[in-house]
């Protein structure tokens, strides 16, 4: 991948520092596995599954504010990265090695922002529970310098990608419940992640986009159609969430195989569809899927109490 290789001494001495630490053993393997652990933690992923619980189970209205923080980190994060385009550590320089798979371009760290606008949104939303504040400041901390540990950031890409996080921490928590409409600060987010249709070359923008696309969308639709209530039981949140995600992967899956030979892999085309893509995934399980909760739960409820 083209781009830029640049850090200070420092950067790379940390780092080296870092990956020495436990020698070459047991010690060492289970650092590496610990490390890649907490990565994990910050993976867009698990940030969308803790946005789906609290979504689809406990308060929507929370849930929302959460995953506006998450998925327009995750579009900030990419503009940037695309406008600095610099090289990875373990590509940059030869003392470095590389302990977990990683692609895409450094600065800054796209786990660092995620883990930085989930945990202390989710702790700012339960305001009550202070136990929240412990993993809001711990697990953004130890996410970051895993990072660096498994040579996937410079030590500058974690510091600014937690201020990243910082950023939209702020506005999903103070910015976003003081607006009447909140779709005009949805939109004008929109409109500043689309300036990198004229830039950005990389897959994680287009796919990250797209995922705001259908949020927004699936937001307005939900709350103007489908207006779902959420349960306190346990099962029921679960249940919601594990089909959730088997809804946006099976959906996922299929478009891809749908759209994915109708341009060639890396053309502009290819990248716009790919957008489109996951708007369309997204769209239905924030938007329509909760439609489905009153009818089936009401079905099993009945059907369960005839059998009792």
């Amino acid at each position: 991948m083209d781009g830029s290789v640049f850090f200070m001494e420092w950067e790379e001495n940390f780092i080296v520092w870092l990956q020495q630490l436990g020698g070459e053993g047991t010690l060492k393997s289970f650092l590496v596995m610990l490390n890649n652990f907490f990565s994990f933690m910050g993976e867009e992923y698990f940030a969308v599954m803790v946005m789906g619980i609290v979504y689809w189970g406990i308060d929507k209205r929370k849930g929302e504010r959460i995953g506006f923080a998450v998925v327009s980190s995750l579009v900030g994060n990419t503009l940037i990265k695309n406008r600095f385009r610099r090289i990875r550590p373990w590509a940059s320089s030869e003392k470095i090695g590389l302990l977990r798979e990683v692609d895409g371009y450094s600065f800054p760290s796209a786990h660092s922002s995620s883990a930085t606008a989930l945990y202390p949104t989710l702790a700012g939303e339960y305001r009550g529970k202070r136990w929240l504040r412990i993993p809001a400041i711990l697990i953004p901390a130890v996410v970051a310098f895993s990072r660096c540990y498994l040579g996937a950031h410079w030590p500058t890409d974690v510091i600014c990608g937690l201020l990243l996080g910082l950023v939209f921490f702020a506005v999903s928590e103070f910015v976003l419940p003081r607006i009447k409409n909140k779709y005009i600060l949805y939109i004008i987010f929109g409109l500043i992640g689309f300036l990198g249709m004229f830039y950005c070359t990389t897959d994680d923008y287009f796919s990250n986009y797209g995922i705001y696309i259908g949020f927004c969308t699936g937001m307005l639709f939900e709350e103007k159609a489908v207006r779902f209530e959420n349960t306190k039981s346990v099962p029921l949140i679960a249940v919601r969430t594990v089909c959730g995600g088997l809804v946006f992967f099976a959906l996922n899956v299929i478009l891809k195989l749908v759209l994915g030979g109708v341009f060639t892999e890396g053309s502009f085309g290819y990248m716009i569809l790919r957008t489109v893509r996951y708007a369309v995934a997204v769209f239905p399980v924030i938007g329509v899927y909760p439609a489905l909760f009153r009818p089936v739960e009401s079905f099993f409820k009945k059907r369960f109490n005839k059998e009792g």
